[in-house]
């Protein structure tokens, strides 16, 4: 079975198409999916989720995405850290978290403030960090390497969606336990990613959808979903010259090993 470790599956775009999603993912073999939380807002949303999808295994993040970093962040910082605290076994990650200065570069210095704290958080809860890095490895990965300095080491997680190169790569393995999100993205443009792929190491590769977003290239003009993981979990075994079910047990032990799932 395949683990889906990054779906907003509490997204608007699934609101009338549980039952369906659902069974979806079921056949193509995605039973375990974890969701990335965005805003003190989408937490109770997030938290709804088990009810919403019972046939499927579900785990929830906590984090600020760094594209709702405004002005009121310490608040919101304040909200999530509150709302952790009350239930904390309900989580497996401090996600999703990092830096985006694609679409904002204003808000670069609260970006690094919140992203601080909150790897200060992954730390004090002894939990892995997903992070979210978008026109900004050069600015983030500094940020990273001070506080596995400051933190003798102890922080680890994934670049989700992860779409460095392989001096990136490199650059991250040094960093500690790592690992890379595989996802729709890397169906689109194969001749660039599929060296990617074979650059990280086998145990450091986690599958994911990002759904509703980054739909994978068979599904151009549809809404993402879990279902359509297999799509990459394809490219992953091409690539790795490797089968599907091979894919499947090595990307889930992997995700197994950093989330600290169940088995």
């Amino acid at each position: 079975m395949f683990t889906d470790t990054h779906c907003h599956l509490y997204d608007q775009a699934f609101s009338d198409r549980k039952s369906e999603v659902q069974l979806a993912a079921i056949a193509a073999g995605v039973k375990t999916i974890l969701l990335p939380n965005i805003s003190a807002s989408s937490l109770p949303l997030l938290d709804g989720v088990a009810s919403s999808f019972p046939e499927l295994k579900t785990y929830g993040m906590v984090g600020l995405h760094p594209c709702y970093v405004k002005e009121d962040w310490e608040s919101e910082l304040d909200t999530i850290r509150s709302h952790y605290l009350k239930t904390p076994d309900k989580y497996c990650a401090v996600g999703e978290i990092g830096m985006d200065l694609y679409w904002d570069t204003t808000t670069q210095d609260i970006q690094i403030q919140a992203l601080e704290a909150q790897l200060d958080w992954a730390v004090e809860w002894d939990l892995p960090i997903v992070l979210h890095v978008r026109s900004s490895f050069k600015q983030l990965l500094p940020v990273l390497e001070a506080a596995q300095v400051k933190h003798e080491g102890r922080i680890r997680g994934v670049f989700h969606c992860f779409s460095g190169g392989n001096k990136q790569v490199k650059r991250i393995l040094k960093l500690g336990e790592f690992y890379f999100g595989i996802g729709g993205s890397y169906t689109y443009n194969r001749s660039a990613t599929d060296t990617v792929i074979d650059g990280i190491p086998r145990d450091r590769i986690l599958l994911e959808t990002d759904a509703p977003y980054l739909t994978p290239s068979a599904f151009k003009g549809s809404k993402n979903e879990p279902a359509f993981m297999a799509e990459v979990a394809q490219v992953v075994a091409e690539v790795l010259t490797i089968s599907l079910e091979e894919v499947a047990v090595l990307t889930s032990t992997n995700a197994k090993k950093l989330f600290s799932l169940d088995a």
